[in-house]
């Protein structure tokens, strides 16, 4: 059977290593980045949220963010963990989707790691407390389009970056 597609093209070691160093700088640039989540009628929401590396000592794809405990996005987590964090490098040349496995963090210690004592004053007394949980997410798959790297014309299909059980990644072919 003939096809119309192009070959699979032969990622190496090295060629994964440079994608995850795009991923890597472009996450560093873009603290704001869009939460995907399934809703809770199939659709799809998706909102802007600021994620932060996860806690010392974690992996260093593990991202964290702050949201209200009653949210709709905790509900749509609890249902569906599965969530992409979505980021878009300000020059338009680097977007990077991060997947994975949401964790919903109810540790008051931790949320303090992340919510700024200022914001306390604008806020009733314990609101933080009592109303705000961290979200811890995962990373098990790596979208990268990055000008230059990925197969041009830009935008155009998509480098899939899979973690491997040991820790590594590979390259998983569009087609």
């Amino acid at each position: 059977m003939t096809t119309t597609m192009p070959p699979v093209p032969e990622i190496s070691e090295a060629q994964i290593v440079t994608f995850l160093a795009a991923a890597r700088e472009t996450i560093a640039a873009v603290s704001i980045c869009w939460l995907a989540t399934r809703s809770l009628q199939g659709g799809t929401n998706a909102r802007a949220v600021n994620s932060s590396p996860g806690s010392s000592g974690s992996d260093e794809w593990t991202r964290r963010f702050l949201v209200r405990r009653s949210s709709r996005k905790v509900a749509e987590m609890r249902a569906a963990p599965f969530v992409t964090l979505a980021h878009q490098h300000p020059s338009g040349d680097r977007y990077i989707a991060l997947g994975g496995r949401a964790e919903i963090i109810e540790d008051v210690a931790e949320m303090r790691t992340l919510w700024p004592s200022e914001l306390d004053a604008r806020f009733p007394s314990g609101f933080a407390d009592a109303n705000m949980v961290v979200i811890r997410v995962g990373v098990e798959r790596i979208e990268v389009h990055a000008r230059g790297l990925t197969p041009e014309p830009f935008g155009h299909g998509r480098t899939l970056l899979e973690r491997q059980p040991a820790g590594s990644w590979r390259y998983v072919p569009a087609w």
